[in-house]
């Protein structure tokens, strides 16, 4: 009986802690959020059976290697075909090339979409979150539905590393406007300045150039002066996430400045080193009629960075504790916690907008589908178009070499003039050539000879014989 009792208790907490763990890692968005249905449904279309074809990839490599460049909607219906995890490799390829190729001018919206969310079905995010921030090779940039699903997924796995990636990336398209992106970026900061995992920063880094043995000297036509951004050329995770939240907290105080804007203002200018951004933040916050409010966790956290810091200026750790302490006793500094106020906020826009997104992302799909059949189409006339052309070049020329043997001998004159012109072309070239020092090659003379050469005219005694 003890043994039963005591294996009921370890079955009833065991369902205790898997109800734990499902509430932790219960996602702000919806199921019916991802699309599923639709997005799936994209390969029912017969148009796209029949364009199936197993060697997809390798002729669109041919088509590079040949002529540097392929359609964008090959490309397209490459990304669509990629099914299996195997192909992600071929995938990437294939992004990067038709990148660099001139067509990447006609890209299809839908294109970047669904390498996107191909790579995140197979949850291959380290890859995805390289090419996405490599977006020069690239090419791959964020909407607000595909950031929203990044987040809420990433969170959801407990990777606030790349849900903070995703924010850095709306901070540098500089794109704040949606509610629900807005706060699920805010919140994938703080979440990753609270946890900051999984650890490295960058689980793929580039390889660094290898330096030649002995110094290598190149002649260039101008010195480029160094030059810094203080934007794209951000590399360290600090400023970067500083930055992000001076973006989401500004858009924020626009709208209602509240504690969650000024707060997130002030952390981070402290992450980005920004010492007089600090300073001219905390002068806002004490000259204010309204009295802003700041909450205690951020600030101990803004403290804690400031005393670490290595290479702050001079007066500038006085003139920080002076007016914090200002902030402290003059009842600037309330308690509470960011990520509960955030939370709250996300629910608040999902509840709002959600199905708002759904509907406008399904009408998306339906344009998207309606788009491919469209560039198919054209596709498909052209290549006719191209065939028909070649058809009629071929008789064409076909017709004037019969038209040029029927009437030879009534243009001979012409022919014997055309003769001549290349013959001093030929001779202009050789003492050119001989000029210049150069040897006459054999192919050249070759060439000359069997240009000079003129068939014998005939005559009525050699018709006789």
């Amino acid at each position: 009986m003890a043994g039963k009792g005591l294996l009921l208790k370890c079955n009833l907490l065991g369902y205790r802690f898997q109800n734990l763990q499902r509430i932790c890692l219960r996602t702000f968005l919806s199921d019916a959020y991802q699309c599923d249905a639709e997005w799936k449904g994209r390969l029912n279309n017969p148009l796209l059976e029949k364009l199936k074809n197993e060697n997809f990839y390798g002729e669109l490599m041919k088509k590079f290697q040949k002529e540097s460049k392929a359609s964008a909607i090959d490309v397209d219906l490459f990304s669509t075909f990629v099914l299996n995890e195997l192909h992600l490799d071929d995938l990437e390829a294939i992004t990067q090339k038709f990148r660099r190729c001139p067509n990447t001018i006609h890209a299809l919206p839908s294109t970047g979409h669904s390498v996107i969310r191909t790579y995140l079905e197979f949850k291959h995010t380290d890859s995805l979150m390289r090419m996405v921030d490599d977006r020069l090779n690239y090419g791959l940039f964020l909407d607000y539905y595909l950031s929203n699903l990044l987040m809420d997924s990433f969170l959801k796995q407990g990777n606030f590393r790349d849900a903070a990636k995703v924010a850095i990336q709306l901070m540098l398209q500089e794109e704040f406007d949606h509610p629900i992106t807005s706060h699920l970026a805010l919140y994938s900061c703080y979440c990753y300045l609270n946890n900051p995992q999984p650890d490295p920063w960058d689980p793929q880094p580039k390889p660094k150039p290898v330096e030649p043995v002995e110094d290598v000297k190149v002649r260039v036509d101008y010195i480029r002066e160094p030059f810094f951004d203080d934007h794209f050329d951000l590399t360290q995770p600090r400023h970067l996430i500083g930055k992000t939240l001076v973006g989401f907290g500004k858009h924020f105080l626009r709208q209602s400045p509240d504690s969650v804007a000024y707060t997130s203002i002030l952390l981070g200018w402290t992450l980005f080193e920004k010492h007089d951004k600090i300073i001219q933040t905390l002068d806002t916050i004490l000259g204010s009629s309204s009295k802003p409010q700041l909450l205690k966790e951020e600030l101990e956290l803004c403290k804690k960075t400031v005393q670490e810091s290595t290479n702050l200026p001079e007066i500038f750790l006085e003139n920080f504790n002076n007016r914090v302490n200002q902030l402290e006793t003059e009842g600037f500094v309330v308690p509470g916690n960011v990520n509960d106020i955030l939370k709250q906020r996300i629910k608040d826009a999902v509840s709002k907008h959600e199905n708002e997104d759904i509907q406008r992302q399904k009408e998306q799909y339906q344009l998207w589908e309606q788009q491919r059949e469209q560039e198919i189409e054209r596709q498909t006339q052209a290549i006719e178009h191209r065939k028909r052309l070649a058809i009629l070049e071929a008789k064409k020329k076909e017709l004037q070499e019969k038209e040029e043997q029927l009437h030879f001998f009534d243009n001979l004159d012409e022919w014997e003039l055309r003769h001549e012109e290349k013959m001093l072309q030929k001779e202009m070239l050789i003492k050119q050539q001989e000029g210049r020092g150069k040897k006459i090659s054999s192919k050249l003379l070759r060439q000359a000879e069997e240009d000079a050469y003129f068939p014998p005219e005939i005559t009525p005694n050699m018709r006789q014989k």
